[in-house]
């Protein structure tokens, strides 16, 4: 009787390689691929000013050679690192085991580091089981198809060369926007700079709280958010509750309740002009101050005004803003900041790219404290020119669009003051938007103007729950506040010159009427809804 021996086979190692003597070509390719990896691994940090960076250059109010150097810099370094760690390691016999490393673990980091461009697509959980789903893909290949793992790894030399070039062309992308200059943030006319005797002529004050929702405000509004000043306002004014909204972006709104049109697209051109497609209109349009409500208002002799946040308002319509100022201190891809040192902006990236690694979850929120940061001086900026504008009482159609209750959050309930932590809610920044339209109407209401007063108060959107409910800035107020469904109403308030009862308009309402509103009050024209 005989008795029967299972073998077993162990797996192969990779074969190793017969050391070449290393060409200085090979050494110059290896480095180039090695700065190509750089590239894509920090692309999320620099991504967005790629091909001219049109929607940052359109955001930011200062140039932004410093975060281009900065970003070069991080490319290089990074790439340079990669290079001296990899070069030696070729001359070694563990070379080939490097390899299957690199051709496991590069793929899904990569996923990982850009998956914030498709987050629609990169549900929880989903990048480890990519990671799985590879590695056991590759040593498939590397220990039964020994061949098709060969042509793997020449494959990705290929794909090295191309990363190459995708560096070649970031670099060069940088580099053409550090040529932007970028257009005046502030205007400021005699009558504004210097003690003038009081205005005798009627005042429109036209406020856009950036994503003010009619349902967090007036329609369902959580039962320990107190707002009195939304309030009292809606006792003298007309609130709207079934206002349909222009559009899902500030960028598209904004130029669409200025010139009366609908916008359904637009662009930012490299010398600063604005041009856009209105719907159902052929061909793009150029806009400035002169072909919207700040042209109207100044052409019938009104002095105008404005303060605010994002859009570049002394840049395309200065040329009908008397007394303008434009501030953004928002922070840019990959914790960086106009205002940050050069040494800041370039470790900060490169400091959060090891947090990721290491730390997950910590780094969300460092970056999202940074958020907070950045956002609460844009705010603390922004009011006082705000405030100053308003004190001055000098002129007559003004224009204030504030980031809150946008997030970050930058206030908090519970303390009553600014929080510079990501721990606050949308209710949160309500409170705070509450807050500072009581301190308008203060100033409003002691104007000997007050009685020839028309104040509109609006949001340009609603509280885009779907936007923000996967971001490290959600918390769990906000999603009991949510409820977890997006009501695209924006909150529209409009009191009348000497109205004292308040109204209510139930009907559907087009967010663009609010143009039309002013246009009749400038005109010296009756209100009619």
């Amino acid at each position: 009787m005989t008795q029967e021996h299972t073998v077993v086979r162990m797996p192969r190692p990779p074969a190793t390689e017969p050391r070449k003597k290393l060409t200085v070509f090979e050494a110059v390719k290896k480095l180039c691929q090695c700065v190509g990896l750089a590239s894509l691994i920090l692309v999320m940090n620099y991504g967005d000013l790629l091909g001219g960076g049109a929607d940052v250059r359109m955001h930011v109010p200062f140039k932004l050679n410093g975060i281009v150097a900065a970003q070069v810099m991080d490319i290089l370094l990074l790439g340079l690192v990669l290079w001296v760690i990899l070069l030696p390691l070729s001359r070694t016999k563990f070379y080939p085991w490097v390899k299957l490393v690199l051709a496991v673990v590069a793929p899904p980091y990569l996923i990982w580091r850009m998956q914030s461009l498709f987050p629609d697509v990169m549900s929880d959980g989903l990048v480890p089981i990519i990671f799985a789903v590879w590695a056991a893909v590759v040593l498939l290949l590397l220990f039964r198809y020994p061949r098709w793992y060969k042509n793997l790894t020449v494959f990705g030399d290929f794909v090295g060369v191309f990363f190459a070039f995708f560096a070649l062309f970031s670099l060069i992308s940088l580099g053409w926007v550090t040529r932007w200059k970028p257009g005046p943030y502030e205007i400021t006319p005699a009558w504004a700079a210097a003690p003038q005797p009081p205005r005798e002529h009627p005042l429109v004050v036209w406020v856009v709280f950036d994503e003010l929702s009619y349902a967090q405000v007036y329609g369902d509004r959580a039962h320990d958010l107190a707002l009195p000043h939304f309030d009292e306002l809606k006792q003298m004014s007309t609130v709207f509750t079934n206002v349909q909204p222009v559009g899902y972006k500030t960028v598209k709104i904004i130029p669409s309740l200025l010139t009366g049109r609908t916008v359904d697209d637009y662009r930012f051109r490299f010398n600063n002009s604005f041009v856009v497609h209105y719907e159902n209109v052929h061909g793009w349009q150029p806009v400035n101050g002169s072909n919207t409500i700040f042209g109207d208002a100044k052409s019938a002799g009104w002095r105008t005004a404005a303060v605010g946040w994002y859009n570049p308002y002394c840049t395309i319509y200065g040329d009908a803003i008397d007394d303008c100022y434009f501030m953004n201190l928002d922070r840019i891809d990959g914790l960086m900041s106009q205002r940050d040192t050069f040494t800041k902006n370039a470790w900060s990236p490169l400091e959060q790219m090891v947090r990721e690694i290491r730390a997950p979850a910590k780094a969300d929120r460092r970056g999202c404290n940074y958020d907070v940061k950045q956002r609460l001086s844009t705010d603390r900026d922004l009011e006082q020119h705000w405030t100053e504008l308003l004190k001055t009482d000098q002129a007559d159609f003004v224009f204030v669009h504030l980031s809150v209750p946008h997030s970050p959050n930058v206030w908090s309930r519970m303390k009553d003051d600014y929080t510079h932590v990501c721990n606050a809610s949308y209710l949160d920044n309500l409170a705070l938007a509450d807050r500072k339209l009581g301190q308008m109407l203060t100033m409003l209401e002691s104007s000997p103007r007050w009685k020839d007063t028309t104040l509109i108060v609006q949001g340009d959107h609603g509280w885009r729950v779907d936007l923000w409910d996967w971001m490290p800035s959600w918390t769990q107020e906000d999603d009991a506040a949510s409820s977890d469904q997006f009501d695209p109403r924006p909150a529209v308030i409009i009191h009348q010159a000497g109205q004292t009862q308040g109204e209510t308009v139930s009907a559907a309402w087009a967010l663009e009427n609010v143009h039309g509103v002013v246009e009749q009050v400038v005109r010296g024209q009756a209100v009619s809804y």
